[in-house]
């Protein structure tokens, strides 16, 4: 139990509603041990439809609280935590592979060291014309040159003592990150939880304590004595071709959910049927009635540094500081030429250093430091992001000052961070709920820039350059086009100093105006973007919505929940009425020019037209009638869960400036609040019927269009022949688009 509470009260109310119990025996654990392991193993999976292939290498390991198991956190947080971590220098850095890294996860029983990746695309794969068979060859030779480089990198540490620094700056990084365990009340419930469970909750009391403990003789007496060959079992998942074996059959398991808790009725009594004694102050569980409370959050203090706003809270509850920068600069901003820039940017500017520091070097000061930051330009913002210990709030703002100001764009790790985003772009369609989404919103946002196909940068990526990105920067990160928010254990006078020296070494001057327009509408479909093997159809609807600037926004965004929220109508008249489903849902969200209302379905393949057309009765019938009961429940759920969204000083003072950024008032998350108390049936009624018109719905689908659908008069028929059905009773075009 974490958060506002005081241990006296927790205290009562455990007495009154636990204290009778007895207390009873604890089952007898009796544990199975495992046979040795007398040599290594291998397994090699073949998955048709992905793309992406996987290396996992596990080492029988030590089980917690084991002085053998605090050595092995330490060996492979020296191999990835961090950007100095030896596999990220030596591996990802080097482009020697798309993903590798080390972990020993917490294990009651029995210890497992894992090393794990995704191997580059073969040369062989990249060129072309090769026949099934050869293309698997090829993957598996990746995966096992890239085991060997995973492998050989775990081996030094069996032959090589982890240096005094090195060991140094994985406790500070790991000290940092257990502070971090810390901040929000839910993960350290969390955390108390599963330790007891795993070890006792005192493991956390401690840990960091036998961590610092270690020493560089007993890191490499563990790596001699785990990382063995006959200790190890390999696992390569391989895409393409023929599965192994024939596709599992898709079973729904089932169970009551909240959903059930509407048709509760309340008993006409709150006396006690137990067995045992009603203590003094017991209430019956169903006699309480919530009653959200408005949350009036702290205001926070304001200054301008020249043009740049800036948000201040403190937070003295940790010794951290947290920064937030925002730049109004994104993807939006690039040309159709340069698609890619974004996400290069984001993932060079820091791995690439800067003039005064290699990029090994950059990693190195930053993990010695424990200094988190990073960068991340995204759609329509840039966001900066600084954390650091009270001790290091200078030296983090001069070496962010660094980064924004001289960055080297290493011309080694522009390629290989190049050379990775056009792989992850390659294998994009193995993920068949990503292809939905994508395609849906290039076709919703046709001609406009939030509706850019990112494929294109397959082709554009390979020549963007340092100079592009140089004068993106240059353009965009001014001072007079951001808004800055701090918290933590730093005075506002203190914040206020290290952030004019930083705003004043930044390029001056204004940025290129952004002239947005909005989107124009777009017709409705039904498409299908057929996936050989995709067992279950993932489904995607688009509609459009109101921006957020509408007065009506917060409101939808209630009706919306009520269609498509955890336990809404959606929901439960598709899993839990009829079964069609595994997941089903509907959300609002937006755009600064546009709102967008999106449907998800995820289905049995033959069952996929039912569950779209049972979506569309749904959405129709709460233009005639919002359920009273569902809009009270939903209006409960969304007060009362509104404390959580936004828990921590930084979280908030980061809110603030987003509002800010976007021309929103400051005290908008009160506005909310309102929005969902006041809202009536009629106000949502007369909203779903300008926001769920069926005829306006655009629907994308992947799934594999063989699979056979049985029709009501017992016929059978292919999946792509039921859907064209389909499109053709909702009066929708039907198109097939193909998976890319």
């Amino acid at each position: 139990l974490v958060g506002d509470v005081r241990v006296e009260e927790a205290r009562r109310l455990a007495e009154i509603y636990f204290e009778r119990y007895p207390e009873g025996k604890r089952s007898p654990e009796i544990v199975t041990a495992e046979p040795a392991q007398h040599g290594p193993r291998k397994n090699i999976r073949f998955l048709k439809g992905a793309r992406t292939p996987l290396v996992r290498i596990g080492f029988h390991g030590a089980r917690m609280k084991t002085k053998d198991f605090y050595a092995l956190d330490v060996m492979t947080m020296a191999l990835s935590l961090g950007r100095s971590a030896r596999i990220t220098q030596n591996i990802i850095n080097k482009g020697l592979a798309v993903e590798a890294w080390a972990y020993n996860p917490d294990n009651r029983y029995g210890g497992m060291i894992v090393l794990g990746g995704s191997p580059n695309e073969p040369d062989e794969v990249k060129k072309g014309n090769l026949n099934t068979d050869e293309k698997r060859q090829a993957y598996v030779n990746a995966c096992n040159t890239l085991e060997n480089t995973l492998i050989a990198e775990a081996e030094k540490m069996k032959h090589e003592l982890v240096s005094e620094r090195e060991l140094k700056r994985i406790k500070k990084l790991n000290q940092r990150e257990f502070l971090d365990r810390m901040r929000e009340n839910e993960e350290l419930a969390s955390a108390l939880a599963t330790m007891e469970v795993q070890a006792g909750w005192r493991y956390l009391t401690d840990y960091l304590k036998r961590i610092s403990e270690v020493t560089p003789q007993e890191i490499r007496d563990v790596a001699r004595k785990y990382i063995r060959i006959e200790n190890k079992t390999s696992v390569y998942v391989i895409p393409g071709g023929k599965p192994d074996r024939p596709a599992q059959r898709y079973t729904e398991v089932r169970s009551i959910g909240i959903a059930g808790a509407r048709k509760i009725v309340k008993p006409a009594t709150f006396h006690n049927n137990s067995i045992y004694p009603t203590p003094v102050g017991w209430k019956h569980p169903l006699s309480f009635d919530r009653v959200p409370k408005k949350i009036v959050y702290p205001k926070a203090q304001t200054a301008r540094i020249g043009n740049t706003p800036i948000f201040y809270l403190a937070d003295s509850e940790l010794p951290l500081i947290d920064l937030t920068i925002l730049v109004k600069a994104g993807d939006v901003d690039i040309d159709d030429e340069k698609t890619g820039l974004a996400d290069i940017l984001s993932n060079t500017i820091i791995q690439g250093g800067t003039q005064r520091y290699s990029p090994s070097e950059l990693a190195q000061v930053l993990d010695e430091n424990a200094i988190r930051v990073s960068i991340s330009v995204d759609e329509e913002v840039s966001s900066i992001h600084l954390s650091v210990m009270k001790e290091d709030w200078e030296k983090g703002l001069d070496l962010l000052k660094e980064i924004l100001t001289r960055p080297a764009f290493d011309p080694a790790v522009l390629n290989v961070v190049k050379e990775k985003e056009i792989v992850s772009l390659k294998r994009q369609g193995e993920n068949a709920h990503t292809v939905a989404m994508r395609e849906g919103m290039i076709w919703h946002f046709d001609g406009h820039p939030y509706g850019r196909d990112p494929l294109i940068g397959i082709k554009t990526i390979p020549s963007i350059t340092r100079d592009d990105l140089t004068a993106f920067m240059r353009n965009y990160f001014v001072p007079s086009n951001i808004v800055a928010a701090v918290s933590g254990d730093v005075t506002f006078a203190e914040a206020q100093a290290g952030l004019k020296k930083l705003l004043e070494a930044l390029p001056q001057g204004r940025s290129p105006e952004r002239n947005l327009n909005d989107p124009k509408e777009t017709p409705s479909v039904l498409a299908l973007i057929p996936k050989p093997g995709q067992v279950q159809s993932q489904v995607v609807l688009v509609l459009p919505g109101f921006k957020r600037t509408h007065p009506a926004f917060w409101k939808s965004r209630l009706l919306t929940d009520i269609l498509g929220g955890s336990d809404s109508l959606m929901y439960t008249r598709l899993r839990d009425d009829l079964g069609l489903v595994y997941s089903a849902g509907f959300f609002q969200t937006y755009k600064w020019n546009a709102g967008i209302l999106i449907g998800y379905i995820g289905c049995k393949g033959d069952k996929t037209s039912t569950a779209i057309m049972e979506t569309l009765k749904i959405m129709d019938s709460l233009r005639k009638n919002v359920p009273e009961k569902d809009l009270e429940l939903k209006r409960l759920d969304a007060l009362n869960s509104f404390v959580f969204n936004v828990d921590t000083p930084a979280q908030l003072v980061e809110v603030y400036s987003h509002y800010y950024m976007r021309g929103e008032p400051l005290n908008t998350l009160e506005k909310i609040q309102d929005a969902y108390r006041h809202a009536t049936r009629k106000e949502l009624r007369e909203l779903a019927a300008q926001l769920f018109d069926p005829s306006k719905v655009q629907i994308f689908i992947v799934a594999d269009k063989m699979t056979r659908v049985k029709t009501s008069d017992g016929t059978e028929r292919t999946l792509q022949e039921d859907l064209q059905s389909l499109a053709k009773r909702i009066g929708f075009p039907y198109r097939e688009i193909a998976l890319r």
